[in-house]
C-alpha cells in the first residue's frame, strides 16, 4: 500500500541491529495514521481509537532458512499523542518479533538493543522537533 504522505510530519530509519532498521512514520493526526495503516482505513481493532502502532514486515523461508528481511517494521505515532511509555511499548513489539526471529539471542543483547533504539528515537525525534 502506498502512503499518502500529505499529513506526515516526519519519517526516518530508526536502526536495530547491523542493517536492519524500523521506519518511523509521526502522522499529523490520528485519521492520517489509520489511514495509512491499512487499506480502508478500518484497524478493526477494539474501539478503532489508538494513537500508535507497530508493524511487522514477515520473514520468509526459502530451503529451510529464515530470511529476516532488512526493513523489519514500522512504528506508527501520532504528532503530540506520544512520549516515552508509548515509544518504548512499540519498541518492545518491535523487540519481541527479534527475539522469535533470532532464537539464541541473549537477554543482555536484547537491553543493549532497546536502550540503542531509545537513544537513536529520540535523538532523530529531537533534530526534527526542535523544543521552541
Amino acid at each position: 500500500m502506498r502512503k499518502d504522505r500529505s499529513r506526515l510530519g516526519a519519517t526516518w530509519r530508526l536502526p536495530i541491529k547491523d542493517e536492519h532498521y524500523v521506519r518511523v512514520y509521526v502522522w499529523q493526526d490520528e485519521e492520517a495514521m489509520i489511514a495509512n495503516v491499512l487499506p480502508g482505513g478500518d484497524p478493526n481493532w477494539e474501539g478503532g481509537k489508538y494513537a500508535a502502532c507497530y508493524l511487522a514486515m514477515d520473514s520468509i523461508e526459502v530451503d529451510g532458512e529464515r530470511l529476516i528481511p532488512v526493513f523489519y517494521g514500522e512504528m506508527h505515532l501520532v504528532q503530540k499523542r506520544f512520549g516515552v511509555g508509548v515509544v518504548a511499548h512499540e519498541i518492545t513489539h518491535c523487540l519481541l518479533n527479534w527475539i522469535r526471529d533470532h532464537e539464541d539471542i541473549e537477554d543482555e543483547e536484547v537491553c543493549v538493543i532497546a536502550g540503542e533504539m531509545n537513544r537513536k528515537f529520540w535523538n532523530s525525534f529531537y533534530r526534527r522537533y526542535k523544543q521552541e
